[in-house]
């Protein structure tokens, strides 16, 4: 049996890349027939080219509508309907019969829906008409929104030749744009070098800029050369006079530039060196920082000895960033009780859990199998002044489905519905996930119809999920199918999807066919060997 695979992409029809398969094998073909594929297909493709030619009138009619209609009264209209493409052809259509072109302020917001959609070479087109419309008609917001625009897209050189051609002195939020861009970017000499030719005065959101962009790639060492010369341009006693809460912000990024490295014992020198070498006292946000490094690295007995320090010794009570942190690190070591004793003791101190301590604790109960107590404490939510998010319904749902309570986990789905929230693609694979592992087919059809009415793309693992089950009840032949009618969906089937069928193909007594399909995967560079962790996750 050929078990040759296919490309992936196919010019005119969708084939899957087991199709040999499928059309080799009279057993699968003959049990195909009797139960055609069209019934596992969640959309109309009648219904999709009906849509189609009606959007494709509809856009002829709206392009139309555009060439009988110009003028800066129809430009502003669009550009205030957000309609920045419409817009932007209206504006090229002015330049091109001489009209006179609209003002800055309509340029300028189109300029900033345009960047939004990361649209570049249109906004580069519009800040020339605008350039060449005359002097002094560009102002520094604009030229930001531009720079700001070329950094989010990673044209970070792009946003720096535009600097340099600026038609007006840039200000400091000009140099806060680049600066964030260059650190993203990775490019931190290169931001050390803008920091040293800026020709504006510095803020604190400069330095902080750079402390955590230096922090953030470890490179803690520049990072504390630059507090020192913040120090010694008296910057920080700046700030310190103004009695500014952001006083403290720069010290912090450091203590977490040096927990993020697992330097927890420099961590503390430097806090310890905060008062006498800078002048600044830690806050909480310090203290929690460390904690929450603590946490991270396993140090748990540090981190409670701090959370009881940090209130006796410096006057810090601990908030509920101190709790969380601290409840994670219980949950994920399995110490569940003791994560409940400090609920109990953040409650009475004054400190009330918020939703993130209470998914915190959902997860950990999950987890640790105790889905029923999981589903109670959801149920007690709303008593306890805490609003379930879609986060913590997905959580409870994708545990009561690892349990195989999976007739409870749809009851929470229609639940969350009620409730006005928008199940995500998470919590429908989880779904899907867990009525394939009991071979309930029947019933994961129906959410997965409800993906397109919602406006929610399946993913790899929603089709894994549903080509399990088919081939855990011996439907192997419509699981092929599933496959063909996931690549032409433009999805790239993973090393799950190939195991599941290889685990399927072999039950079906095809033992060399499986075997045959497994090395040709593997002469093709698709590693198996981790696929078995997909439905134990």
């Amino acid at each position: 049996m050929e078990t040759t695979l296919l490309s992936l992409q196919t010019p005119n029809r969708c084939i899957s890349p087991l199709q040999s398969l499928q059309t080799t094998n009279t057993s699968l073909k003959t049990k195909q027939a009797a139960f055609p594929i069209s019934k596992f297909q969640p959309t109309n493709c009648t219904t999709k080219i009906t849509v189609t030619k009606r959007r494709a009138t509809t856009t002829r009619r709206r392009a139309n509508d555009e060439h009988a209609q110009t003028g800066i009264p129809y430009f502003c209209r669009l550009v205030e309907k957000r309609e920045m493409k419409s817009a932007f052809r209206v504006l090229e259509r002015m330049v091109d019969t001489g009209s006179d072109i609209p003002n800055l302020i309509p340029c300028s917001k189109l300029i900033q829906g345009l960047c939004r959609t990361g649209k570049m070479r249109e906004v580069t087109r519009v800040l020339k008409i605008l350039e060449e419309s005359g002097d002094d008609v560009v102002d520094v917001i604009a030229y930001n929104f531009v720079i700001n625009g070329h950094c989010n897209a990673g044209n970070v050189d792009m946003a720096l030749q535009l600097l340099d051609r600026m038609k007006v002195s840039p200000k400091v939020v000009t140099y806060n744009i680049l600066l964030k861009g260059l650190c993203n970017s990775g490019k931190l000499d290169r931001a050390l070098e803008l920091l040293g030719r800026m020709k504006v005065a510095r803020n604190v959101v400069t330095y902080n800029t750079l402390l955590k962009g230096l922090c953030s790639s470890g490179e803690l060492d520049k990072a504390l050369r630059l507090l020192d010369q913040m120090k010694a341009e008296k910057f920080l006693d700046g700030i310190r006079r103004r009695g500014s809460n952001t006083n403290v912000i720069p010290y912090n990024i450091v203590v977490e530039g040096f927990c993020k490295e697992g330097r927890l014992d420099d961590a503390i020198e430097f806090i310890r060196e905060m008062p006498s070498t800078y002048g600044c006292n830690p806050d909480v946000v310090t203290y929690n920082v460390l904690i929450e490094g603590f946490c991270k690295e396993g140090r748990l007995d540090d981190a409670i000895k701090l959370m009881k320090v940090m209130s006796s010794n410096y006057g810090y009570t601990p908030d509920v960033f101190s709790y969380n942190s601290l409840i994670d690190a219980l949950c994920k070591k399995k110490k569940m009780d003791r994560a409940m004793e400090y609920i109990d003791m953040m409650v009475s101190q004054g400190c009330l859990p918020d939703i993130v301590t209470y998914n915190t604790l959902l997860s950990g109960l999950c987890k640790n199998g105790k889905v029923e107590a999981a589903v109670k404490m959801l149920n007690q939510l709303s008593r306890n002044g805490c609003s379930p998010t879609l986060i913590t319904y997905t959580i409870v749902i994708d545990g009561l489905n690892k349990v195989g309570m999976t007739k409870r986990g749809l009851e929470l789905l229609a639940e969350m519905k009620e409730k006005g929230l928008k199940p995500d693609i998470a919590t429908y694979t989880s779904i899907f996930t867990g009525l394939a592992r009991e071979g309930n087919l029947s019933r994961t059809m129906d959410p997965f119809n409800e993906l397109e009415e919602l406006d929610i793309t399946p993913n790899e693992m929603a089709y894994n999920s549903v080509m399990y089950g088919l081939c855990q009840t011996g439907q192997t032949d419509r699981a092929i199918d599933f496959l063909s009618y996931m690549v032409c969906k433009g999805l790239k089937p993973n090393d799950f999807s190939y195991w599941i069928l290889i685990k399927g193909i072999g039950s079906e007594g095809l033992i060399e066919e499986a075997q045959e399909l497994y090395d040709e995967l593997g002469a093709k560079g698709i590693a198996i060997n981790a696929s078995a962790r997909y439905m134990s996750n």
